[in-house]
C-alpha cells in the first residue's frame, strides 16, 4: 500500500516543526542581548578557539642547566672488564703471579678475590702474597692482605711435605749459664715456629752457645742470629737484647728473630720487605703471616751461599 505523497509532505513538516517548537519555545529572538551576555559569548568562543591551538604545539624539551649534555644516558653501571685467570691446569710454582705485580697492588687483589671466588685458593693465597712481597701496599693494603693471608693458609697444606727438600738454616743464640736454661726451650720452639711459618720450604735448627762465666748483676745480655747449617754459610746480622727474671723472654725472641730477618730482606732480597706488626699484632702472629713463603725460601737461599774470604 502507497502513502500518498501530500501525507508523506505533511507528516515531514510536522516533525520539523515540532523538533524546532520543542527545542525554541524558551527562546527570545525579538530582545537583543545585553554587553554582559555579549561579553560571556566571546569568552567561551575565545578559549573554545584556543583550545585545538595549544594541543597543536610541539612539547618543549626540560631546559638543562648549562654543563650537562642534552640528553642523559641510562642509569646503567658500567660493567669492569673479566680478570684474567691464566692458566688454571698446570701446577702453581710458588713464584705466581710475579708477571702479574706490574699491573700493581689492586689488580693483584682484584685476581686473588676471583680467584677465591672460583675455589681456587691456593692460587688466591699465591695472588694475595705476591700483593705483599712484589708491590708496595700502604698500611690499610698491607693489613687486608695479611688478614687474606691469615685466613687462607691453616686451611691450605704446606707447601713442601718432603724435610729432606727443605732449606736448612739454623737459630743461633748466645748467653751465660743463668739465662741458658730458660732460654734453650723458648729457641727449639721459635725454630720450630720458623719451619712451619716457612711453608715447610725450610728447616729450621737451633743452637745455643752458653759462656763460661755470667755478666755482672743487673739485666742479663743475649745475642741472636741466623745463618746456614755450616761456618761458611752467610749470615744475618747478630742483635743483642737483655732481660730481666720477670721478663717475657718468649716475646723477647720473637721480636729480635723479626727484626732479624726483615733487616736481611731488606738488604739482600728482591722482595718487599716484611711489614711490623701493627695495633694488637705481635712479632710472633707476624713471623706467621708478614713473611710470605716467597720470602722465607729466597731468604733461606740467602744464608745457603758461602761468605767470601776475607
Amino acid at each position: 500500500m502507497r502513502v500518498p505523497v501530500p501525507l508523506v509532505l505533511l507528516l515531514c513538516l510536522s516533525v520539523i516543526g515540532g523538533m524546532w517548537w520543542t527545542n525554541t519555545k524558551g527562546m527570545d529572538f525579538m530582545t537583543p542581548p545585553t554587553p554582559a551576555r555579549i561579553a560571556e559569548i566571546q569568552e567561551k568562543a575565545e578559549a573554545s578557539n584556543a583550545q585545538p591551538e595549544r594541543m597543536n604545539e610541539p612539547v618543549k624539551p626540560p631546559t638543562l642547566r648549562p654543563g650537562l649534555p642534552e640528553a642523559a644516558a641510562p642509569d646503567v653501571a658500567p660493567q669492569p672488564p673479566a680478570i684474567e685467570l691464566g692458566d688454571l691446569d698446570s701446577p702453581p710454582t710458588l713464584e705466581a703471579y710475579s708477571d702479574r705485580a706490574l699491573d700493581g697492588h689492586v689488580k693483584l687483589v682484584e685476581l686473588a678475590g676471583s680467584l677465591e671466588k672460583e675455589g681456587e685458593f691456593q692460587r688466591a693465597l699465591l695472588a694475595w702474597e705476591r700483593s705483599l712481597d712484589m708491590t708496595k701496599p700502604d698500611t690499610a693494603q698491607a693489613a687486608t692482605a695479611i688478614a687474606a693471608i691469615r685466613r687462607l693458609r691453616p686451611t691450605l697444606p704446606d707447601w713442601n711435605t718432603d724435610p729432606n727438600a727443605a732449606t736448612h738454616i739454623v737459630l743461633h743464640a748466645g748467653t751465660g749459664p743463668s739465662l741458658a736454661p730458660g732460654l734453650k726451650p723458648v729457641l727449639d720452639e721459635a725454630a720450630r715456629e720458623l719451619s712451619l711459618a716457612s711453608g715447610g720450604t725450610l728447616r729450621v735448627t737451633a743452637d745455643l752457645a752458653v759462656g763460661k762465666r755470667n755478666a755482672p748483676k743487673g739485666p742479663i745480655p743475649a745475642a741472636l742470629w741466623l745463618s746456614g747449617p755450616t761456618k761458611e754459610s752467610a749470615s744475618t746480622d747478630v742483635l743483642s737484647f737483655t732481660v730481666e727474671p720477670t721478663d717475657d723472654l718468649t716475646k723477647e725472641v720473637h721480636q729480635t728473630v723479626f727484626q732479624l730477618i726483615a733487616s736481611h730482606l731488606k738488604r739482600t732480597g728482591r722482595l718487599t720487605p716484611p711489614v711490623e706488626p701493627a695495633g694488637e699484632e705481635t712479632h710472633q702472629q707476624a713471623l706467621q703471616a708478614n713473611i710470605t713463603r716467597l720470602s722465607w725460601r729466597e731468604f733461606g737461599k740467602s744464608l745457603n751461599t758461602s761468605t767470601p774470604d776475607e
